[in-house]
């Protein structure tokens, strides 16, 4: 039974990226595998549920100065692996791997970088940078979530790793197709943060209620932009036609309440929030961002404005309800989201790629 270790920052984060990697480390115990995850700090309890044969370790009990204490995290994932014996270990942040290229050197184990950004975004850390072409040269893996970021790891980094794209699974269980518009609400949901983009959305919505004052915009989320969200919101005249809804527990409820999603993001990965949408039946619009929107959208469920356009992105939301005044409309595109969700990002087609990855002896 090979011993696999999900190495990452802290599980007690409630991220995307943990969510999923959750998604995955669950799959891979119910396929016989042995999994655990190691945090680098404050790692006791996971926001996301997990089997509970899945171990969870930490290095530190505590948030350090990890650059004041690089050598010692070095020293102590070195001895966890070696102790532990770990077949394969998979950094679930590509910044990890500036520990764990020098903690795995010499050891018989297979390090794998699981890349949850693309290339192109260091999220104003010069040191990703260098964590990527680290983990290009000197691990066995890199795993991306679209085939666009497979091409710019090869096309930017000296890689001997395999490169391998696996998109993430949508989270929730797939729901019947619409049959028509219900409540007239469009939403957007994720971190209030420069990344995502809300204050385009807002731009582009004082845009959209100039003809269209029947639907509402509803944005499901907090963070360090709200308050200038908000004021923005004021100063545009627009706060009759928006809701605002903290964090939720519940978002496959807030989905449900909808009848369009919209995507303003900067950049991205590949959005989580798009998968669980078109899980939901929900037609989709959004920026043709770098990576992640065009690889779940195409013109059967959704439409792609230019990136950063933000009158394309109010005529493409525009568009979106003249198209679903038509019922049957609406219908298709409802059926046509969760016909793409089912084909290409289900678990089980996803869960095969990971299986064929990790039985793979180089």
């Amino acid at each position: 039974m090979k011993k696999i270790v999900f190495f990452t920052g802290s599980l007690n984060r409630s991220g995307g990226t943990e969510r999923v990697s959750a998604i995955i480390a669950n799959k891979l115990a119910d396929n016989g595998f042995s999994v655990q995850f190691l945090s680098l700090y404050d790692g006791e309890q996971s926001v996301f549920p997990l089997n509970d044969n899945i171990k969870k370790d930490t290095l530190f009990e505590h948030n350090l100065n990890f650059k004041k204490h690089y050598h010692k995290v070095i020293i102590k994932l070195r001895k966890y692996i070696k102790d532990n014996n770990i077949d394969v270990l998979i950094n679930i942040e590509s910044m990890l791997a500036l520990y764990s290229v020098p903690a795995c050197f010499g050891v018989n184990i297979r390090n794998i970088c699981w890349e949850h950004f693309n290339f192109n975004v260091d999220l104003g850390l010069k040191l990703r940078k260098v964590s990527r072409q680290l983990a290009a040269f000197f691990c066995d893996d890199v795993i991306t979530l679209t085939e666009t970021d497979k091409k710019l790891w090869l096309k930017n980094a000296r890689c001997r790793a395999n490169i391998t794209a696996i998109s993430n699974p949508a989270s929730f269980d797939l729901s019947l197709p619409r049959q028509g518009v219900n409540s007239k609400i469009a939403i957007s949901a994720g971190r209030l943060t420069y990344q995502k983009g809300f204050d385009y959305l807002l731009d582009a919505w004082s845009l959209v209620i100039k003809q269209r004052q029947d639907w509402k915009l509803r944005i499901v989320g907090s963070g360090e932009e709200q308050r200038a969200l908000q004021t923005q919101a004021e100063k545009l005249g627009i706060n009759n036609y928006i809701e605002w809804v903290s964090h939720v527990s519940n978002m496959s409820e807030q989905y449900q309440q909808a009848d369009l999603y919209v995507m303003s993001s900067r950049f991205e990965g590949l959005p989580m929030v798009l998968l669980e949408a078109i899980s939901s039946g929900l037609p989709l619009v959004s920026f043709d961002c770098e990576t992640g929107p065009k690889e779940i959208i195409d013109s059967t469920c959704g439409w792609l404005a230019k990136d950063g356009d933000i009158t394309a992105l109010a005529d493409k939301m525009l568009t979106a309800f003249t198209t679903f005044e038509n019922d049957s409309e609406y219908a298709k595109y409802s059926q046509a989201a969760i016909t793409k969700c089912r084909s290409e990002f289900a678990i089980e087609p996803i869960m095969n790629q990971w299986m064929k990855l990790l039985n793979y002896e180089k």
